[in-house]
C-alpha cells in the first residue's frame, strides 16, 4: 500500500514538473512577444495622432487659401471642416495642456463664421491669427 502512494506521488510530481516544464517557457516567450508588440502600437498611436494634426493644418490653410482667393463659399465649408476636425481633436487628445490650447481655438468659431458669412475682405485678416495660432499648437503637439 505505501508502494503504491509512493508511485502516484511520483507520478503527480512528474506530472506537474511536466507541465510546467512545458508551461513557463511558453509564457515566457509569449510575455517577450507582447512587449515587442506593445512598442510598434504606440508607434502607430502616435503616427495616427500626427495624421490628425496635419489634417487640422490643411483644413486651416485650405480655408486661408480660399479666403486669400475671395472664395468664400469654399472658405466657409473649409472652415466648418477645421472646426469639425479640432472638436474631434480636442474630445480624442488626452494632454490637457493641448486639449486646452485646442478648445481656445474651438472658441474662434463663432467670430469667424459671423465673418465669413458677410463675405467681406475683413474675413482674410480675422482668420489669419487663427491659422498662425493653429499651425503653432499643432506643430509642438507630441
Amino acid at each position: 500500500m505505501k508502494m503504491i502512494k509512493v508511485h502516484i506521488t511520483l507520478w503527480v510530481v512528474l506530472l506537474v514538473g511536466g507541465f510546467l516544464a512545458g508551461f513557463i517557457p511558453q509564457y515566457l516567450k509569449n510575455r517577450d512577444l507582447q512587449k515587442q508588440l506593445e512598442n510598434p502600437q504606440r508607434t502607430i498611436a502616435a503616427l495616427e495622432f500626427q495624421v490628425q494634426m496635419s489634417e487640422l493644418r490643411d483644413a486651416a490653410s485650405l480655408m486661408l487659401l480660399e479666403l486669400s482667393r475671395q472664395n468664400y463659399g469654399l472658405a466657409r465649408d473649409y472652415s466648418n471642416q477645421y472646426y469639425s476636425k479640432l472638436n474631434d481633436a480636442a474630445h480624442a487628445v488626452q494632454d490637457a495642456n493641448l486639449k486646452k490650447l485646442l478648445e481656445e481655438l474651438a472658441t474662434t468659431r463663432d467670430s469667424l463664421t459671423t465673418s465669413l458669412s458677410t463675405a467681406n475682405p475683413s474675413s482674410l485678416t480675422a482668420s489669419q491669427p487663427i491659422v498662425l495660432r493653429t499651425f503653432e499648437v499643432t506643430r509642438t503637439a507630441k
